[in-house]
């Protein structure tokens, strides 16, 4: 079967905003890096399947955080993580159906839930300090949210491992990105953010409205 049209034209848009990220800001680069998530949701819409609109308006919600999240102005930072906390629930809720429950768990599950736990815990830990005063709430909420939806995508019983890598990905990409904003910069920082979150959004799609 030839690839969608609108998944190829995602990743398009993906691989353009990665070669914006070496240039200044301008008005319409905010719509553009909303492009992405805004095509995955369609894409998502395409396939017949009504719990896919749930992922579709997780992706749908990500565009809204990507978009806030360029905007210049630390103002739109929390309408931006509110946007991808919304949507990271909205991931959790189509996944946790298909993840294994506690009685079915294995040494696999229970390991692979254990250390993003703890790695979650002592990652916000470790930000904690640097974080303002208002945003230690948020952050914290934010990081219990991507955990459980990280839990649903490592234990889950959809065949294909595209879902748990694009997981995994999208949580480095937001590990890259609190590093950046609340601790120190590091050369690529923005690049590779972007790379860990395109490819993250891009398996999450792929791997759950296909069997592969």
């Amino acid at each position: 079967m030839s690839p969608s049209p609108i998944l190829i034209l995602a990743i398009v848009f993906a691989a353009v905003f990665f070669a914006l990220r070496w240039r200044a800001f301008f008005a319409l680069r905010p719509f553009i890096k909303a492009a992405m998530a805004i095509l995955l949701a369609v894409y998502c819409l395409q396939v017949p399947n009504v719990r896919l609109y749930i992922m579709a308006a997780g992706f749908a919600l990500s565009a809204f955080g990507d978009f806030f999240l360029d905007l210049r102005g630390e103002k739109w930072f929390l309408p931006g993580l509110i946007s991808f906390f919304i949507a990271h629930v909205a991931f959790a809720v189509y996944l946790f159906p298909h993840a294994a429950t506690l009685s079915m768990y294995t040494g696999y599950e229970w390991g692979m839930s254990a250390g993003l736990i703890a790695a979650t815990l002592g990652f916000y830990l470790w930000l904690k300090p640097a974080l303002p005063s208002d945003m230690k709430i948020p952050v914290a909420a934010y990081s219990v949210v991507i955990t459980i939806m990280g839990i649903a995508a490592l234990t889950t019983s959809l065949p294909s491992l595209l879902v748990p890598i694009g997981a995994i990905l999208f949580i480095a990409s937001d590990v890259v990105l609190a590093v950046e904003r609340f601790k120190f910069k590091f050369p690529l920082d923005k690049q590779i953010n972007w790379a860990l979150y395109a490819s993250g959004q891009i398996l999450l799609a792929v791997g759950v409205t296909t069997v592969l």
